[in-house]
């Protein structure tokens, strides 16, 4: 059953020649639907939704709550980061945007809001703030070549670093460059309507899926609802991300975060996989070396005109061994990518 938000989502993007299928945006036609990395795209994300948090506490309280170093921001600036559990395990994930003196936005996986509202809200009961969807917002991916043109074009300035760009008081475009040149845009659905046409002119649209390609070549994965509360941040490549401070001082799982850290005893970490074969893999797939034993799990995976290509947290010896298979160690082989960013604990600890 969908939620009046999604409802929104569907009546707006299929007005606009997007295809749903059992209320999943599937693409705005076969063209998008198999589109190279480097093609202007104007990804729907629709997997992404937006949790609100604002009163004269809220710095205070995320601060004590998060891996990122939020006094370093300013208003209309963002970073990335996590929640953790007292044990280090993360139950959420999220780009979080500075908006105004006590007002912050974290954009992360629709079906992680409502938990993350009730993980958080449990220490947000002592401070002067906040927790609310905000369902007023849809979050875009705009990429592919000569992005930062089309968007100095359409907005007359490019956001640079941690930077945003406010978009009319009515969203913010986000640089969220890493290996791969690409840009966020938190946008609300009365503004959008006013925007679509001349995003359209500039950038194909397409479904989510294009988006999730990106975030599997850039290894910048993301949790979902099946990943949640396995994993602690070294996991997912988060200090090499630059989403954990170590020099913040204390928030809920920092203990254990920071010795990790300091011991460099990390036995398994995200990389990107791919194959040749067209694959269905669901976040949470075990993952097996030619031996048969259990070495990792999928994070998130999607289909290329290609084969597929997919994020998956798997033991360091198997990844350097490239040694990775599904189905119990007798099924098809998945082949280890180089991560294009260096991983680096002693430095890291200096951020």
């Amino acid at each position: 059953m969908t939620n009046d938000r999604e409802e929104r989502f569907q009546q707006f993007f299929t007005e606009r020649g997007a295809r749903y299928e059992n209320g999943k945006l599937l693409d705005f036609g076969e063209a998008s639907s198999t589109a190279e990395p480097e093609s202007p795209i104007l990804s729907v994300l629709d997997q992404k939704a937006l949790l609100q948090v604002s009163g004269p506490d809220s710095l205070k309280f995320l601060q004590g709550q998060l891996t990122c170093n939020l006094d370093t921001l300013v208003t209309d600036q963002f970073c990335g980061g996590a929640a953790c559990t007292p044990k280090g395990r993360m139950f959420t994930s999220f780009r979080l945007l500075m908006a105004g003196e006590d007002q912050f936005m974290m954009a992360m996986h629709q079906g992680l809001v409502e938990s993350t509202r009730t993980g958080l809200g449990k220490y947000a009961v002592f401070y002067k703030t906040e927790l609310t969807p905000d369902q007023k917002y849809v979050c875009l991916g705009l990429s592919g070549n000569a992005v930062e043109e089309k968007i100095a074009g359409l907005f007359n300035d490019v956001p640079d670093g941690n930077s945003t760009l406010n978009i009319d008081q009515q969203g913010w475009l986000l640089n969220v460059s890493g290996s791969l040149n690409r840009f966020e845009l938190w946008i609300t659905f009365e503004h959008l309507a006013t925007l679509w046409d001349k995003l359209t002119e500039q950038f194909s649209p397409a479904g989510h899926q294009h988006w999730q390609l990106l975030n599997c070549l850039a290894v910048e994965p993301c949790l979902s609802p099946e990943t949640a509360n396995n994993y602690i941040p070294q996991h997912l490549n988060l200090p090499s991300l630059k989403s954990v401070s170590f020099r913040k001082g204390c928030y809920t799982g920092q203990e254990i975060v920071a010795r990790m850290q300091n011991l460099g005893q990390l036995k398994s970490r995200c990389h990107r996989l791919s194959s040749d074969q067209q694959l269905t893999l669901e976040p949470d797939t075990r993952l097996f070396n030619s031996a048969g034993k259990a070495i990792g799990e999928v994070i998130e995976s999607v289909q290329t005109g290609q084969g597929t290509e997919l994020l998956a947290v798997i033991r360091v010896e198997s990844a350097q061994e490239n040694d990775i298979r599904l189905n119990g160690g007798e099924g098809q082989k998945l082949n280890c990518q180089p991560l294009p960013y260096e991983v680096n604990p002693k430095q890291e600890l200096q951020f």
